[in-house]
């Protein structure tokens, strides 16, 4: 039984290393054969094993790609395409599935003013598209910039939208945006347009909305409160970015996510109140005590801790992490309830079991290996420390398990951390060890005990509120002066979090299996040294692929914009930084500098601007202060911007950079037409010619032209990213290259690159790669030619990653 589960959960993890997903075929045939292995071998020799194992792998990979082909195929199910109703805009029903603060002031729809700038951001379970009802309901992430209403959740709305297919920025080191999307199962995302007809068709929200509306007002004006409302409600929306940035530093994030802590503390909180209430009540207090006496106390006592984690993940609503901690838990009483006694093992190999029937896209995020892996941490080192934390007092008992546990989990933890985020926290033993206990036994009973007292006193919730903000205030002095440590908190490059996974596979091995298999330490000693040094060879070798390679062009995804980087080595020159917007979002911070840091790139030689538009420019004084830059070229006035430019981009000038020549095509001299004034870039070495256009349009193409006559290159980053003003017939006939690289959004507004541009290079038997489908795109330039890599065929080609 434990190793069927295990191999069915083992399967659910391959599935994920499919590039693609299968179709219902294959799928049907998967599940038949995993059902024949698992009950043939029972007619054939109950003692052969193997096959029925297998069936478990089958079953679990084939159960993870049957929901994925039902996720994909929800818009067929539905007669719709998806691409032609992105075209223009939509009218939609559904109800809201997020909690929303009320909007302070509303913006008047007949007005060319808006109050205020009121921007939400909400899920939306769409059952009507243009007045036609659904087969099944499809899940929309919509943002609204000057709401017109105030939402709330469970209310049934009628909107005006235009949304696309879910899709996100695909960059290596980024947050993959498309597995956060897939694993929530949205199938679109978009924005509302401002309409006299968007209406609401119900106005009734849900218990927890009116519940969380009441809690909000009741809070006072402090900067710690929004922290109540993700204890209370499990709504993180609210906390500032300060907030954040202290919680990320000190490794204490898991805090505020209502997971197995809380609904733990929650259920045993509840099943030991009750026990300890019917052990000092007196019988005679109760009516019928004798019938009291029949029945065992305990199964009121489960029932009730279930009813009260239920209640509590209600109002969490049922997030993943919460769901996860209430199948645990739900397994756990139901074994003390009917008296069966069930191993550690399998409880936990079935709690993976049900987990993966029931939210199987979970297997995909970070939370998910976190929380799980933890769990297993927490056993083990219960295990391997048993004798050592079962002597002495009860207090000192509790003071040694609470430092060996979460030293156990702090250093057992930074693999996971290095691998999903890349990043570690040096100073989290030192934050939880103080803030795990004051959480637990302080701040959390608080703030569930101000949401308990609402309904029955505001007055009263409300001094509770007070205590639990002081409490808070106390930790976060604490948690802010670890968080100010210059060390607290390091990133990694590809290559550590390789190290570090390295060293935590061998630290848990060494930790809980050397007692068991008696290694000697020598042996230990000897195996560390030669992996660490096997690591190192493994970077020199890759350094000397990189010097066979010579040096990189990355194209990176985002989206209608551009930024490229030129690589040799651990050295590095960014031509354009994307776009940045009001929101505050900018694609330095989502693409280039977790790029930088996975490739290993602490500063950039040169930062090139081919212009001044926002798509090629936004981002470059976020840069400016993320990352030291050698030298900025920049064609701006220098008086007329804060900018510290130190070159400028003029026909006729060039540089030499690690062996490899940059020569500026592009512009004469300034005339104040920005697309037109883009910096022209030809990238060079003895072998392959790249050439960086910027937005030009084709009178400057012309231009070129009749200036450069021998101008060939091998690969051409599409002018203006495939609009119809650039990329003439003449000008791709006459540089005449391999690959044609368009940098453009996904299903953008212009629908660049425009059909007419495309065929043009297609009738020039020109391959071309769009970033929008391909996402980033990874040049590869050595003397034996050009190698393309691109991240949804090459570099993470993983169905969970991309566009289901």
């Amino acid at each position: 039984m434990d190793w069927w589960l295990a191999c069915f959960f083992l399967g659910a993890i391959f599935s994920l290393f499919s590039p693609i997903v299968p179709d219902i075929f294959v799928l049907f045939s998967l599940i038949f054969t995993s059902i024949l292995f698992f009950y043939y071998p029972s007619r054939i020799n109950r003692s052969f094993k193997p096959l029925r194992l297998s069936s478990g792998l089958l079953f679990g990979a084939s159960w993870m790609l049957f929901n994925a082909v039902n996720f994909q195929q929800l818009w067929q199910e539905n007669n719709l395409d998806v691409l032609d109703l992105s075209s223009k805009t939509q009218w939609i029903q559904g109800e809201i599935l997020t909690l929303h603060s009320p909007l302070m002031e509303l913006s008047d729809p007949l007005s060319n003013k808006s109050l205020s700038e009121n921007r939400l951001r909400f899920n939306i379970n769409v059952t009507h598209i243009n007045n036609n009802q659904l087969t099944k309901a499809l899940i929309l992430r919509l943002s609204w910039s000057n709401a017109t209403l105030s939402l709330q959740q469970g209310q049934v709305v009628s909107l005006k939208v235009k949304f696309k297919p879910a899709h996100g920025l695909a960059n290596l080191g980024s947050f993959s945006y498309q597995t956060w999307l897939n694993s929530k199962k949205i199938s679109a995302t978009g924005y509302v347009v401002n309409d006299e007809n968007n209406k609401l068709l119900i106005d009734e929200a849900t218990l927890r909305q009116q519940n969380f509306s009441h809690y909000q007002q009741l809070l006072p004006k402090h900067d710690l409160s929004s922290l109540l409302l993700a204890l209370g409600f499990g709504s993180r929306t609210e906390l500032s970015q300060t907030l954040w940035q202290v919680l990320q530093a000190t490794g204490t994030g898991h805090l505020i996510a209502i997971s197995g802590l809380h609904i733990g503390l929650v259920a045993t909180g509840t099943f030991f109140l009750f026990m300890f209430v019917m052990q000092n009540i007196p019988l005679s207090f109760f009516a019928n005590s004798h019938k009291i006496q029949t029945v065992n106390s305990r199964y009121f006592a489960i029932g009730l801790s279930m009813m009260a984690a239920l209640s509590y993940g209600y109002l969490a609503g049922f997030s993943l992490p919460t769901v996860r901690a209430l199948v645990m838990l739900s397994l756990y009483w139901c074994t003390r309830f009917l008296g069966i006694k069930v191993s550690i093992k399998r409880w936990l190999l079935f709690t993976l079991f049900i987990i993966t029937l029931t939210t199987p896209f979970s297997l995909f995020t970070a939370s998910f290996w976190l929380s799980v892996y933890a769990v297993i941490i927490i056993f083990m080192t219960l295990w391997r420390f048993k004798s050592s934390l079962s002597s002495g007092s009860k207090l000192w008992i509790f003071i040694k398990g609470l430092v060996v546990i979460q030293l156990s989990l702090t250093l057992m933890l930074l693999p996971i951390s290095a691998i999903f985020f890349q990043q570690i926290s040096l100073v989290a033993l030192f934050a939880n060890i103080i803030a795990v206990p004051w959480m637990s036994f302080i701040v959390i009973p608080l703030c569930l005990l101000s949401v308990l007292l609402m309904p029955i006193s505001s007055t009263l919730s409300q001094v509770v509120i007070a205590l639990c903000v002081e409490s808070i205030e106390l930790l976060w002095h604490y948690l802010s002066y670890l968080a100010n440590i210059p060390w607290a908190i390091i990133t990694l490059s590809s290559f550590q979090v390789q190290l570090t996974v390295l060293l935590g596979v061998l630290s848990v091995f060494f930790i809980f299996f050397q007692a068991k298999v008696n290694v000697n330490y020598k042996i230990i000693s000897v195996t560390f040294i030669c992996s660490t040094l096997l690591l190192l060879v493994l970077k020199m070798v890759g350094k000397s692929n990189e010097n066979l390679t010579d040096w990189q062009v990355i194209v990176f995804d985002v989206g209608q914009g551009l930024s490229i980087l030129v690589k040799r080595d651990n050295n590095a020159i960014l031509y354009d930084t994307g776009a940045a917007y009001k929101s505050g979002f900018n694609m330095v911070d989502a693409v280039v500098l977790p790029y930088l840091q996975y490739a290993g790139i602490s500063r950039l030689d040169k930062v090139i601007i081919s212009h001044s538009d926002n798509d090629h420019a936004g981002g470059l004084a976020t840069l400016q202060q993320s990352i030291e830059i050698k030298e900025l070229i920049y064609n701006l006035d220098q008086e007329s911007n804060s900018q510290k430019v130190t070159g400028r981009c003029l026909q006729g000038n060039s540089f030499n950079w690690q062996t490899i020549t940059f020569e500026f095509l592009w512009p004469e001299t300034l005339v104040g037409e920005n697309n037109d004034d883009s910096c022209v870039v030809l990238i060079s070495d003895e072998n392959n010619k790249v050439l960086l256009t910027g937005d030009i349009s084709k009178k400057v193409e012309r231009t070129l032209i009749n200036q450069y006559p021998q101008l060939q290159v091998d690969v051409l980053v599409v002018p203006h990213h495939g609009s119809k003003t650039s990329s003439s017939d003449a000008f791709i006939t006459h540089v005449s290259p391999q690959l044609a690289i368009v940098s453009a959004g996904y299903l953008n507004r212009w629908r660049m690159p425009v059909a007419e541009v495309v065929k043009r290079y297609q009738l020039n038997n020109i391959t071309m790669l769009n970033s929008a489908t391909s996402g980033q795109i990874v040049l590869d330039l050595s003397e034996k030619g050009i190698t393309q890599y691109t991240y949804h065929e090459d570099l993470w080609p993983f169905w969970f990653a991309n566009s289901l």
